[in-house]
Order: C-alpha cells, then structure tokens, then sequence
C-alpha cells in the first residue's frame, strides 16, 4: 500500500494550530477534530460492515442478506464522501498554514482517501501514549 500520509506536516500542522494565539485558531482546531472523527468512521464504518458480514452474512439469505450489504454499503459510501471533503479541508488548512499538504494523494482517487483514512489510524495507533500520566 502506497503511503499517502505526510506525518511531518500533520505534526507541525497540529502544533500551529494548538498554540496559536489567533482566535480563528479555534476554529481550525474545531475543523482539525472534526476532519480526523470523519476519517475514523470511514475505517470504523468499514470494519464494522465487514465484521457484521462475517459474523451474519454467511447464514443470511435472500432479503436478509441484501439488507446487511444495503446498509453496509449506504454507511460506508456516507463516511467515506465525508472523509472526502474532510481531505480537501485537511490539505486547505495546511495550505493555509503554509505547510505541505498532509494528504500527499490525488483527491479524486477514492482508494487514495480510503487508504489514507487507514493510515492515519494507524499512525494515531503507533504514536498513542502506552501510559497517560
């Protein structure tokens, strides 16, 4: 899988907006959470929707089958138009920071986004505090 996250950026991006001063720092802080809750629940939604496969798809039929897919799908296309705007709003913000773009991918690839909202879970994984004090 190829990478699409720019770490380097992330990391100065959160460290202007966290200790900005300007009073419209608030409200990038507010785009920031809200950019990185919308590229959580497309992972979410996904693994979600395939864990509910696994575990009720093989022994559904028919109609009932057709509803787990419906509604997995529904979700996941939702988040995932979500994770979309919040790629263009993420790269603006940074662009607006005069930082590199985090999202280093084409906006108009869909796997590009899908495989960066993994990425970044996983980079929030990897560098999580083992132990909060």
């Amino acid at each position: 899988m190829a990478s699409y996250l720019n770490a380097p950026a992330l990391q100065e991006l959160i460290r202007r907006i966290t200790t900005g001063i300007d009073p419209e720092c608030k409200d990038d802080l507010e785009a920031l959470g809200d950019a990185f809750s919308s590229f959580h629940a497309y992972t979410d939604a996904v693994i979600r929707g395939e864990i509910r496969i696994q575990l009720h798809g093989h022994g559904a039929e028919g109609e009932a089958y057709r509803n787990i897919i419906s509604e997995y799908d529904q979700t996941r296309h939702s988040c995932h138009e979500a994770a979309i705007i919040s790629v263009k709003v993420l790269n603006r913000l940074a662009s607006l920071y005069e930082l590199d773009p985090v999202f280093t991918g084409d906006d108009a690839h869909r796997h590009q986004i899908a495989d960066f909202c993994l990425e970044l879970d996983q980079h929030f994984f990897r560098s999580r505090r083992m132990k909060l004090s």
